[in-house]
Formats: structure tokens, sequence, C-alpha cells
């Protein structure tokens, strides 16, 4: 990959993922696609001051261990700055809070490290993730005027309950993105008619997928349900309850189950690689997002959705999630029955008919985002 002959030099600035994270999400896959066509890769990983110290996600303690406010080389290819700075913008969750903090979180930027200031300007590439990253936004784009900067929309801000003033910082500063990067069309409404808004699901990794060929279940009758982002654990309660024949199979940090049952398997976070078999060889995909409404968008941007239909998997969902994919056998939330008849629709789907077509590897939707130059 490459731009007018020269290779690719691309920072990642996320608020949430570590460059060598074993849990992988979109943001590694596409370095990794990136890099597999001769790029280099940096992440900027903020979201990291001394008030991390008091929160319970992990994060402080994990980047204390690397090292922080310094570039790390990963490998040959990839380093990693991860930027403790005097404080980072967070929801206090009271208005008058957030307004009050307004004005500090708003110098945010200024604290941006010399050691990160000095690269922005061999930049070709700059991807900013959704989450506290708008904030650096501006300052990124004067000091790297010849970069091409990608806002890439993995959640609403709004859905993530970030700070209002990254809200705002996002709209304020629409103007210094070449790009907006939505994964679900229900985005596009999010942002202006004249904003360059380009629609792109995520791509999966296909060679993981595909050499997978050890089943790791001891029988059959397995659902699988990946991620813990607006979990519904009583939608798992109920189905556990109803179909006390099969295991209920729960990745993430967050997907606890509302009661502890013989038939429902915590497994917490694993890598990546770990859970390519659980998906490929379970029966039924779940995804049992809560009620929400700002979360329509999910239908179409969530990675694990993609992974269980390259895997043809039924996949059982809220019918506010299920738009798009004709395999995906929607329930209303908070209806008992309607997810029960959902999940028995799901057993008896014709999996051979779900259809893969449409579904690109990560160095294909890598590919045809850089290489992006008209948006209709």
């Amino acid at each position: 990959m490459t731009v007018n002959g020269a290779k690719r030099r691309v920072l990642i600035v996320t608020g949430h993922h570590f460059a060598d994270a074993p849990r992988k999400v979109d943001l590694h896959f596409m370095a990794d696609a990136l890099r597999a066509g001769g790029d280099h890769v940096d992440f900027l990983v903020c979201r990291l001051s001394p008030f991390s110290r008091f929160l319970k996600d992990g994060r402080f303690a994990y980047a204390r261990e690397r090292g922080f406010n310094r570039w790390r080389k990963v490998d040959e290819h990839l380093e990693e700055f991860l930027w403790n700075a005097p404080f980072h913008p967070m929801n206090l969750k009271f208005s008058l809070l957030n307004r009050l903090s307004t004005p500090l979180f708003n110098l945010y930027a200024r604290f941006l490290p010399k050691a990160v200031m000095d690269r922005l300007p061999g930049y070709t590439h700059i991807l900013i993730e959704s989450g506290p990253p708008p904030l650096l936004t501006h300052r990124i784009r004067k000091a790297a005027p010849d970069a091409r900067i990608i806002y890439h929309a993995a959640d609403r801000l709004h859905t993530i309950h970030v700070h209002p003033c990254i809200e705002a910082a996002l709209s304020d500063n629409i103007g210094d993105y070449d790009l907006v990067h939505i994964m679900a069309e229900a985005m596009r409404a999010d942002f202006a008619p004249n904003v360059p808004v380009f629609y792109l699901q995520h791509g999966i990794a296909k060679d993981v997928f595909d050499r997978s060929e050890t089943n790791p279940y001891p029988q059959a009758r397995n659902a699988v349900s990946v991620g813990d982002m607006l979990f519904d654990g009583q939608a798992i309660d109920t189905l556990a309850v109803a179909f006390p024949d099969w295991t209920f199979h729960l990745f993430g940090k967050n997907a606890v189950p509302v009661v502890a049952r013989a038939n429902i398997l915590r497994h917490g976070e694993v890598a990546f690689e770990a859970i390519v078999p659980m998906i490929k060889y379970a029966e039924v995909g779940l995804a049992p997002y809560r009620r929400s409404e700002v979360a329509d968008y999910l239908s179409q941007s969530s990675l694990k959705m993609i992974q269980y239909s390259y895997c043809r998997l039924p996949i059982v969902a809220p019918r506010f999630a299920a738009a798009g994919r004709d395999h995906v056998c929607a329930y209303e939330p908070d209806d008992a029955q309607s997810l029960v008849d959902a999940f028995n629709k799901a057993l008896s789907y014709d999996r051979e008919s779900i259809d893969t077509a449409s579904i690109r590897n990560w160095r294909e939707a890598v590919q045809v985002l850089f290489d992006h130059k008209d948006v209709a």
C-alpha cells in the first residue's frame, strides 16, 4: 500500500485500545493489514492520567507496565505512545459538573507531549477514533497540514457517554477531517450534508477463521455471545432457562449473567484467536443488546455480527439491531416470549442460505478506506 509510490506512515489516535492488547478490535486488524502492506503504524493512546488510577477498568495498571510518555517499539513497523496527561476528559455524570469542567477539558490538547508533536508532520494518514480523541484533532491538523485525517466513527459519542465538550469539539472542528468513516448507514444523518461521509463496514480476519479446523465444543447445541457493549444479561438468563439443553458462552469483561446457571459459561476477555473457533463451531450467534434510543446503528456496525455472518450463524438480536440481514432472528426487548420465539426460529434457519459474498477481509477494507477520495 503506497501513496504516490511511498509507503504510508499512519497514526491511530485512540482513547480505548493499546497497540498490542490481547483482545483485538477493528483498529488492531486495520493496523495489521496496513503493516502487511509495508506501511508503518503508530498508536497514540490517550484517556490516561492520574485520575485513571481510580478507575476499575485496569487500563492504568496495564499501561504503567509498558511505560508512559515515550515511544515504545512493539515491532519493526508498529510503535505506541501511552500518553499519561495531567488530566483527561471524563463524563462527570452531573450537568453542572460537566459545565464547570468544560473550560479545563478544552485545554486537553495543549498538553500533547513534544515527542508526539515532533512526529505529526511526518504522517500521511491520521485516524481519529470516537471517544476523547476529537478534542485533539484541531491541534493535530495544524501540526500535520498535509496528512489525510479520517474520523473513525466507531460509536456515537452519546452512546459511549463522553463528556459533552467532546461532542462539541467534533461538531466545531468537523472541517479538520478529510473523511468521516461510518460503519452504519444510520449514522449518516448524524452529520451535515456537506460533511464528507463514507460508509464502509468492518472487514474481518477471514484467514484466521478459514484456518480454524478444530471444534472446541465437547458437544453440540452451543450459542455464543461476543462483546459486552449494552449487554443484556436478562436476555441470556431467559434463554438459558427456556433452553436448558443448550450452552451459552459469554465473552467480554462485563458480559455477566443475571443468575449463575450451569448452562451459562462466562469466558471473560480472551485473545481473538481463542474466540474464533468458538464462533465458527457454534450453532447460533447472540447479540443481546439492551434497548437504547441511540443504538440503531449497531445492526450494521457490529463486528461480531459480521463475524457471525461469515461463519453462517443465524443471529438472535433485538429488532432495533436486526435491519439489513435476513438471517437475524429478531425479538422485542423485554418480551421473553418474543426472545424464545426468535431463538427457536434461529434453530431452524437454513444456514447455507446466508450470503457472505459482500464481507471483505481487513486488507480489502483498509485499501478501500485509505484510498478513498470521491465521496458520493
